[in-house]
């Protein structure tokens, strides 16, 4: 089982058990999503402003309206889906990486260290169907009403759900599937597959994983940050302006340039690299801590 061993976390943290793999990564997301949320209000904001605005004015401009922990306004969308996003993740990532290898762990398929890739591929594609769409359209619907309304509508997450559901209806929650299948799938693909693809024994301690993580979710940012922009713009108030994902990419680059795709790309990087570092190395951990109390072998 040398191949399959080689996905994924190390040998020695690595649940044979998709219950594990849903648990541990359901709970490495809720503790990065606490850490590195101020970072991602940060982004959306500034993606959803069409004036070019620092992280030092939109930190202030929270501040004063808002005071500190204005910073976390929508962390509840987050959290809540937080868990369940992760935990499909890695429930999905490991159920995939056992449908490429046979019984005694070899490759199926011949695709050696590609295997993260696909694997990756997979995850995501689930992650984006079963909640990241609904999830980003309400957290960009969140932080649009707070920023660029004088009085906000919503008084918090569930009244905000429920007033954008009964308003717009469910299938509104699925505005922009198509480009965030696009985006999840392939920034999973490229952050598993990188992962992976690293030598096993950088990722054998936790500060190992987490620099890999980092490293990974860097590459996925650069190289697909423009998908996150048309995305962003596609779920916002303002949605309704464009006809579909490249009407809305042909006005942006009509109207911005071409830096307008890259809006909001320095607390993404940011971010990004926080989120799979933390998870990452915390995911690892966690599988530790379970095995530990929870004997399923």
């Amino acid at each position: 089982g040398d191949e399959l061993r080689k996905m994924g976390a190390p040998k020695h943290l690595r649940p044979k058990h998709k219950g594990k793999a849903v648990v541990a990564g359901g709970l490495s997301g809720a503790l990065e999503i606490c850490c590195t949320y101020p970072i991602e209000y940060t982004k959306t904001f500034q993606q959803l402003n069409r004036e070019k605005v620092s992280m030092v004015q939109v930190v202030s401009r929270t501040f004063k309206t808002a005071g500190p922990l204005g910073m976390y306004r929508g962390l509840s969308s987050m959290l809540y889906f937080a868990t369940p996003k992760a935990a499909i993740r890695f429930g999905a990532f490991e159920s995939c990486s056992s449908l490429l290898v046979d019984k005694d762990g070899n490759d199926k398929f011949g695709l050696g260290k590609g295997k993260g890739f696909v694997a990756g591929l997979g995850a995501g594609t689930m992650e984006a169907i079963f909640v990241t769409t609904p999830q980003e359209t309400i957290k960009v619907k969140l932080i649009h009403d707070q920023f660029l309304t004088e009085n906000p509508r919503f008084r918090g997450f569930f009244h905000g759900v429920a007033t954008i559901i009964r308003e717009e209806g469910l299938a509104q929650c699925y505005r922009g599937l198509f480009p965030t299948i696009l985006k999840v799938s392939t920034a999973q693909a490229t952050r598993f597959g990188i992962f992976n693809a690293l030598p096993a024994d950088y990722r054998k301690t936790p500060w190992g994983a987490a620099l890999c993580g980092a490293f990974a979710g860097g590459c996925s940012v650069l190289a697909f940050q423009y998908i996150d922009v048309v995305k962003s713009r596609m779920q916002g108030l303002q949605a309704s302006q464009y006809k579909n994902s490249l009407d809305c990419a042909s006005q942006i680059i009509a109207n911005e340039g071409i830096a307008g795709l890259y809006k909001g790309v320095t607390p993404r990087l940011m971010r990004v690299c926080c989120e799979v570092g933390i998870t990452m190395s915390m995911y690892g951990e966690v599988v530790k801590f379970l095995d530990s109390i929870w004997k399923t072998d």
